[in-house]
């Protein structure tokens, strides 16, 4: 299950399904002392991928702390990618959050997890566990309904690829130092994916396409308190 589209039946079906009961805090998730946010699911027998839920609850922690103070925001990312709706919230948040964040990819980056960690950039560093490896693909997608319902649907889709697109490229550009035109690189991130449908990436590999800035361990990166004083 990777970057899909889901009708609204099957949206406000997964909320109700999961919502959480009195007894399951969101606050498991969350350890305010160090400012850190676990993006995840608070069940051990979920995928770990994105849904409404998990984006609900990451918002809701992230304006806990961001009502605490403006001070730099750690968050935890394993994820096998997930819906692009609640993605998106995510990513939105992230980039309007007054705060500065260090996004930390752990085991698997994939699809809408790669997306995420963009919205650190120029807020931030985006840092990769060593044996990280990241996927990067244009998504799925099931369409139900009326002809006209399954069109509107195909017309949507191709412009969130569109946007998908958009966000990766300009986070290279920005992180490469300008050194090619934003058109080439987004021409080059076109070219991988229509050559392989999916792109898989190591840690290394992240890094010198420009969807991470260094490795958890590397040099600048030894140790997370020293890159959280350094996007302090």
């Amino acid at each position: 299950m990777l970057w899909f589209l889901t009708s609204r039946e099957n949206w406000m079906a997964d909320l109700k399904a999961k919502e959480p009961n009195d007894n399951e805090a969101h606050d498991t998730n969350l350890l305010i002392n160090t400012r850190e946010i676990f993006l995840r699911s608070n069940s051990s027998q979920e995928e770990p991928s994105i849904n409404h839920v998990v984006s609900e609850k990451f918002l809701i922690n992230l304006r806990i702390l961001e009502e605490i103070s403006s001070a730099p925001i750690i968050v935890h990312q394993q994820t096998i990618g997930g819906d692009w709706f609640a993605g998106m919230a995510i990513y939105d948040a992230i980039r309007i959050s007054p705060c500065k964040f260090v996004f930390v990819c752990h085991g698997i980056c994939a699809s809408m997890g790669s997306i995420i960690a963009q919205a650190v950039v120029g807020k931030g560093a985006r840092v990769s566990m060593p044996n990280c490896d990241w996927l990067i693909h244009e998504g799925s997608c099931s369409f139900t309904g009326t002809y006209r319902q399954v069109f509107s649907l195909y017309e949507f889709e191709k412009k969130a690829l569109e946007k998908s697109y958009k966000i990766l490229s300009d986070a290279a550009y920005e992180t490469l130092g300008k050194s090619k035109s934003k058109s080439q690189v987004k021409s080059f991130i076109k070219k991988q994916l229509a050559s392989k449908e999916d792109w898989w990436l190591s840690s290394e590999d992240a890094c010198s396409h420009g969807f991470a800035d260094g490795i958890m361990g590397s040099k600048g990166f030894e140790s997370l308190k020293k890159i959280y004083k350094n996007v302090s």
